[in-house]
């Protein structure tokens, strides 16, 4: 963000981040990145402990876990500052 704001460029260039801490949040608030993606740390952390145990126990266990992630933008970053 830095680089880009140094040579002009903000807002020629679509900066996307994938996290969502508070600081990243009040960038996209603003307009230093379009967007950024919030992943779902609990719902990693519960899937991370779900399924080892399952395999540990010999039940079927999912190739892919999909826990899900939401874009953040100027419209909804709000929420994310809860």
């Amino acid at each position: 963000m830095e680089a880009i704001s140094a040579r002009g460029l903000t807002g020629k260039i679509v900066l996307v981040g994938f996290d969502a801490t508070r600081e990243v949040v009040r960038a996209v608030q603003a307009g230093l990145l379009q967007a950024t993606v919030a992943g779902h740390p609990e719902r990693m952390d519960r899937r991370t402990i779900e399924e080892p145990i399952k395999a540990a126990r010999g039940l079927p266990v999912e190739k892919h876990v999909d826990v899900g992630t939401a874009l953040v933008t100027m419209e909804n970053a709000g929420e994310y500052l809860r």
